[in-house]
């Protein structure tokens, strides 16, 4: 009788952890993230639907929507750059405003390019359980089935640039690549697999005036992008 209530004891504690895992952010830190966001954040960054988006009001935006946060960043990777940002774009959230013209080309301005604020431990908390909360898009997430694996880092170098041209907007490592879209030698740490898979399929399901095309990749060759993704960002 006595090991029965011990065990239910030891059930009932292992599932509120498990409840506890799920809910890493108490209401009262969600709110106050959400109010440091529409104080600090909400200048540049939008986090209401973009679905009736005009190109132009595309072309304004400061800085990525955060509508679908929740679908897209990893958690342990949010807080941990909201703390200590670094700068993910090379040429700045849309690059063609800081291009500058030189006689070895255009390249980018970098006394354009502006820093991210960062915050304090608590308040990258705050943050983070406010937008890891803004999950509109979790129907797409539900379509994938991720699981990461391995491949050939030289053929997957030449899938990447030769092959699906990624390399044209997005650096593989740093320094090498295009600077019109954000780096993609981190992406695995900080965003969910899930929604690498279904943004390089649907890129208009997510935005529909994003910059990125569809190139109607399948199955296997996204799979191919995310193996190569998941070796260069070890």
């Amino acid at each position: 009788m006595k090991a029965t209530i011990l065990k239910k004891s030891g059930l009932v504690l292992l599932s509120a952890a498990t409840l506890f895992a799920h809910n890493a952010y108490s209401a009262t830190d969600i709110e106050a993230g959400k109010q440091l966001f529409e104080k600090s954040c909400a200048d540049c960054h939008s986090i209401t639907s973009n679905d009736n988006i005009t190109l132009a009001q595309r072309l304004k935006e400061k800085a990525p929507t955060l509508y679908y946060a929740g679908n897209k960043f990893n958690r342990e990777w949010l807080q941990s750059w909201l703390a200590a940002p670094t700068r993910l774009r090379p040429g700045g959230h849309f690059f063609m405003d800081n291009v500058k013209v030189t006689e070895d080309g255009d390249i980018i301005d970098e006394s354009k390019l502006g820093k991210h604020m960062a915050v304090s431990a608590k308040q990258a908390q705050q943050l983070t359980g406010y937008l890891m909360a803004q999950t509109p898009k979790s129907a797409l997430i539900q379509q994938e089935s991720i699981t990461l694996g391995k491949t050939n880092r030289t053929l997957g170098e030449k899938d990447f640039h030769k092959f699906k041209g990624c390399g044209s907007c997005h650096q593989d490592e740093d320094g090498y690549g295009g600077v019109s879209g954000p780096e993609l030698y981190t992406s695995v740490k900080r965003l969910q697999p899930e929604f690498i898979a279904s943004y390089t399929k649907m890129p208009e399901k997510w935005d529909p005036k994003t910059l990125m095309p569809n190139r109607h990749l399948n199955d296997n060759s996204v799979k191919k992008l995310l193996n190569y993704l998941n070796v260069i960002s070890q």
